[in-house]
């Protein structure tokens, strides 16, 4: 999937029918695909009824070392004083 080694696993949960309220049993099914290389999770889908689909999808997986210039502090950076925090007082 995507160019990479996954496992998938698929599993499916149904509330029966009055368990919620409901007049006819709800299947929610969700399906993770992982890969060990990555150790993260390169597509997910839930279904479930109440709530619609769900689906997460890792695309374009490059496996190549990160430009450099990601890393590098740009030169017009510099650190600046934040706000001072607000002292609130009480009267006892």
């Amino acid at each position: 999937m995507e160019g990479v080694i996954v496992n998938g696993v698929r599993t499916t949960h149904t509330i029966p029918a009055g368990h919620i309220g409901n007049d006819r049993p709800i299947t929610i099914v969700t399906e993770v695909w992982t890969s060990p290389d990555l150790k993260t999770v390169v597509y997910s889908k839930r279904s479930d009824p109440r709530m619609g689909e769900q689906t997460f999808r890792l695309t374009n997986i490059m496996r190549t070392e990160p430009s450099l210039s990601l890393f590098t502090v740009p030169a017009d950076f510099k650190i600046v004083d934040g706000p001072q925090p607000i002292l609130y007082r009480t009267n006892q």
